[in-house]
Parts: structure tokens; sequence; C-alpha cells
């Protein structure tokens, strides 16, 4: 069984220090192992965000799901696969039309009118969630300035 693992970080400073790329493409990885995996491919979008449709290593990994060359794609939960509700849907919609299983490590995924509606919501609540996270990262770099400091991306 061929899979192909997808792993994402949102912006260049994660990826620059290295946050949660390797321990999610490790955890993913043994996932892929105890489901037989015979080959892994992984898919690394670095410092890209989810709302984007069009990323890099997603795209490389579209390709190969309408050219059905993989079985599986398996990613750590689906806000790594989308931080967007549409974006999530139709990625979605493309693996399961061209008859790939999707598989989710923290996650299980059921083509059921339940299961869609639950993958929907987790959906919508991430797209909530990264708003919401722009919107207070907004306000503390408006802060910043306003008291003559230098906002920056860090996180300490």
């Amino acid at each position: 069984m061929r899979v192909a693992i997808y792993v994402r970080v949102s912006s260049d400073e994660q990826a620059k220090r290295g946050y949660s790329l390797a321990e999610q493409t490790d955890t993913c990885q043994k996932h892929a192992e105890k489901l037989g995996a015979t080959e892994i491919l992984v898919f690394r979008d670095e410092g890209v965000p989810g709302a984007l449709l069009q990323r890099p290593a997603l795209n490389q990994l579209r390709k190969l799901i309408r050219d059905k060359e993989i079985d599986m794609v398996i990613c750590l939960d689906p806000d790594r696969l989308a931080r967007d509700l549409g974006a999530q849907l139709v990625i979605t919609d493309e693996i399961e039309k061209h008859g790939v299983k999707l598989e989710f490590v923290n996650f299980e995924w059921k083509n059921t009118p339940d299961g869609q509606l639950f993958y929907a919501m987790r959906g919508a609540i991430a797209q909530y969630e990264k708003a919401k996270i722009r919107e207070r990262t907004s306000m503390g770099r408006l802060r910043k300035a306003k008291e003559g400091k230098i906002p920056t991306y860090w996180y300490t």
C-alpha cells in the first residue's frame, strides 16, 4: 500500500524553529506502518497557511491523487490538512472522488452523514480559531506599536 503523509506548519517562524513538522511526520509514519504501508511519501508545506488551497507540497500530493498513484493520505489532524472549511471540503472531495482513503491520526473520519457533519464542524471550528488567532495577534502588535515597541512574530 502506497501512503502519502501530509504535514504543514503555518508560519515561516514555525518552520525555521522546527515546530511540529518532525513530530507530525514521525506520528503519521508510525500510523502508516501500523496500517500496513509498504511505501511512504512525505509532503511538507513549511510556512504555508492552511487557508490557502494552493500550496506547493499539497499541489504535488493532489496530482498524485488525480493520477491514482497512492492508496491513502494520512494527516495528523484535519486542521493540518486545511484551516478553511471550503478548502478542506475541496481537498476531501478530490481524495474520495479518486478512490484514495483519507486517514487522520487524531480524528476518526467516517464517510457517513454523521461523520461528514462532525468533520465539517471541525473544519468550521479550525477556520474560526485561525481568525481569532489572527485578530488577537493583530491587536497585540498594534498595542506594541502604540507603546513605541517593535512588533515581531517571535513567540516566547
